[in-house]
């Protein structure tokens, strides 16, 4: 790995931890506020969204101590995965209008495309190194 990938690669999951914990404690302890703030329409109850926030502060804590140990092993993998959210998060968008898909989706799209970039760079320098 390139020295100069690795503070992206902190920088990019520090952003992806942040709003994890961020997003989850909003959920989880005030959903209908934060289902406000994401500029929700739809009802989604009381419950289910705190469901969704404990998962996300889970896997926010999960990616918070990648970042502190500074094990980048799963990076890759934290790239597909968020393009495949985008992708749903389009679908779920399509099927109920409710823009905070689109909302979900432009904060995880901030943190993607230069995750996206970073690992694009370090496949480049492998095979260029070969």
């Amino acid at each position: 790995m390139n020295e100069g990938e690795k503070p992206m690669k902190r920088i990019t999951l520090t952003y992806l931890a942040v709003y994890l914990l961020a997003g989850g404690i909003g959920l989880t302890f005030l959903p209908a506020f934060t289902l406000d703030l994401f500029q929700s329409n739809g009802d989604y109850g009381d419950i289910m969204p705190r469901v969704a926030g404990m998962l996300m502060m889970g896997l926010g804590g999960l990616i918070t101590q990648f970042v502190l140990r500074k094990d980048y092993t799963y990076y890759a993998y934290s790239v597909y995965i968020r393009s495949f959210f985008v992708l749903f998060l389009f679908f779920l968008y399509f099927r109920s209008s409710d823009p905070l898909f689109i909302v979900l989706n432009v904060i995880v799209l901030i943190g993607l495309l230069p995750s996206i970039y970073v690992l694009v760079r370090e496949r480049n320098s492998e095979g260029s190194a070969i």
